[in-house]
């Protein structure tokens, strides 16, 4: 007699629950039963010319553990580890609202940053202006070690390298900095020698300065001194 399903089968329909269809039912008949480990719970396979088997299928032949609630991931973590804790598991972490100064300071915290006190051959001391004081109060607030370091003139004869690599090799410095009043160091920035610069309170502008192909680390001080100078 007619399979029942074989009406859905033929226009391409799924057939009704319980009812298999007719040609898998036919092929899957003279498959022999399986011997191995795997018994009932795996998925049978049939390559024709290769024997059939059943494979077992991940998630099917092991439980995966109940880990519903968030606790149960850390209890199982500890438990593999082996390690037995000393404290609670989970604690409750106070809410903070802002903490752009924990960020700000450690990127500044024991930097060497210098700033031109005298320049020319005869050593003139520079007359710096609030908002440029201000700034370098800000860089040691943070943490910064603030260096006063001597700078030249556009017309001071060079004699020879470059003076932004003289003054970091010779004091030991991460950058330079200086306002746009007096431009100290800015004929010093050669091709590869990054310069970055935020706007001050009187209109002027700090430049940083860097020595050559320092311009991720250079990036790093000035983000950290813009965000400190927020909470200051």
């Amino acid at each position: 007699m007619e399979n029942k399903c074989s009406k859905y089968w033929r226009v391409g329909m799924a057939c009704p629950p319980k009812q298999p269809a007719p040609e898998l039912e036919e092929r899957f008949a003279s498959v022999p039963p399986s011997t191995d480990c795997a018994g009932s719970r795996g998925i049978a396979f049939d390559a024709g010319a290769i024997p059939a088997s059943r494979i077992p299928i991940p998630g099917y032949n092991a439980p995966a553990l109940p880990l519903k609630p968030a606790r149960d991931p850390s209890l199982s973590l500890i438990a593999l580890s082996g390690l037995e804790p000393s404290g609670p598991v989970m604690v409750q972490v106070p809410l903070v609202h802002n903490n752009s100064a924990f960020s700000a300071a450690p990127t500044l915290s024991g930097r060497r940053v210098g700033f031109a006190q005298r320049w020319g051959h005869d050593q003139a001391a520079i007359e710096h202006g609030a908002a440029f004081l201000h700034a370098l109060d800000v860089l040691r607030r943070a943490g910064t070690n603030v260096v006063a370091v001597p700078a030249r003139r556009a017309d001071d004869p060079h004699p020879g390298g470059n003076e932004i690599d003289e003054l970091v090799h010779a004091y030991q410095l991460d950058a330079l900095v200086a306002d746009s009043q007096n431009a100290a160091f800015h004929d010093a920035c050669w091709s590869g020698y990054p310069r970055l610069n935020e706007p001050l309170e009187d209109g002027a502008v700090l430049w940083f300065y860097g020595a050559r192909w320092s311009k991720d680390s250079l990036a790093a001080l000035v983000l950290g001194y813009r965000n400190f100078q927020r909470l200051v």
